[in-house]
């Protein structure tokens, strides 16, 4: 409850009318490929340069869920728009970044690029898989090097904004302290019934308390996908996999037990716990280093944001979404 190749993302082929009469038009294939997604103080952006970026997006994003992704709604949008919009605002970050870092004689070595490139080789094992890997992004060996140098420019220029700050030992206990759930390793084993209206809700949850078989129960009333299979199965799980109202419910079971009706964005849900395993909390001497590495990597984040966010306030950018 907690998401492979080509996208057809330009339209080949647009009907207009001309002077004299009606015909068919395409579209100047090169002119496409650099027309406009934004500018950055006169820096054009532009549709190829987008679609590199937005691939890898989509290749990762199909990988974990599905095709079908794309037009989940988000707040009212379709999820491949608002993914565009990252990917857009993406760019325009790394551009204002460069321009900041080339006036500030921030810069990489031939040497230091080509280790990285090296680094990124041997994660493939071998030439070929490297070689396909470039292929699937629709990239030469030129240009893949030319982003990795800008990434380690980039990289450089975070580290520079980045680099004082500290986090102090009392946040990293303050941390410890007030967030216990995040250091016991607590599971339970359980299953649920999601149905979309309380009323057939609170009638399921009578035939699962008067003893009903539960999975039989998700089986034919669950509206959650793939219920027919799974009878509401939803294996092992910790703190922080669910919602928080789902959560706190099942925490609060004992083995055995059945939840009341248990409402969620997702609808009314009928919760059973089968196993349940309570375990002491991680210390705080062994759990002290991880903490200190979160919230300096949080801290550095906010910082890092703040210099990106000036940038933009003082950046002359224009940015044309039917182009992406």
């Amino acid at each position: 409850m907690r998401i492979n190749k080509s996208l057809l993302i330009a339209v080949a082929v647009i009907l207009s009318f001309a002077l004299a009469g009606c015909g068919i038009v395409r579209k100047n294939p090169e002119a496409e490929k650099n027309a406009a997604v934004a500018e950055v103080n006169g820096y054009v952006i532009t549709k190829e340069e987008f679609n590199r970026s937005f691939e890898l997006y989509r290749t990762t994003y199909e990988s974990q869920y599905g095709t079908d992704i794309w037009n989940k709604d988000i707040d009212g949008k379709k999820f491949i728009d608002v993914v565009k919009e990252q990917v857009a605002e993406k760019l325009i970050t790394d551009r204002l970044v460069l321009e900041d870092a080339e006036e500030e004689g921030i810069e990489v070595t031939d040497a230091e690029v080509d280790q990285e490139v090296k680094a990124i080789k041997d994660y493939f094992d071998d030439e070929k898989k490297y070689l396909d890997f470039l292929a699937s992004q629709n990239l030469s060996e030129e240009e893949f090097t030319a982003q990795v140098r800008q990434d380690l420019v980039i990289g450089k220029y975070r580290q520079r904004v980045v680099e004082p700050v500290t986090v102090s030992e009392e946040d990293i206990k303050k941390y410890y302290d007030e967030n216990p759930k995040e250091f016991k390793n607590d599971t339970v084993k359980a299953s649920h019934i999601l149905l979309d209206a309380r009323d057939e809700a609170e009638e399921v949850l009578a035939k699962a308390k008067a003893g009903e078989d539960f999975g039989a129960l998700a089986a034919k009333y669950s509206v959650e996908q793939g219920a027919e299979t799974t009878k509401g199965d939803l294996g092992e799980f910790g703190y922080g996999y669910m919602v928080e109202p789902f959560e706190k419910a099942a925490f609060a079971l004992e083995e055995g037990e059945i939840s009341d009706i248990v409402e969620t964005q997702f609808g009314f849900h009928i919760i059973k716990v089968y196993e349940k395993t309570v375990v002491e909390p991680i210390p705080f001497e062994e759990a002290r280093d991880d903490i200190e590495a979160m919230l300096t990597y949080y801290q550095q984040e906010e910082k890092y944001i703040e210099e990106v966010t000036k940038l933009r306030e003082q950046a002359d950018i224009k940015i044309y979404p039917k182009n992406m």
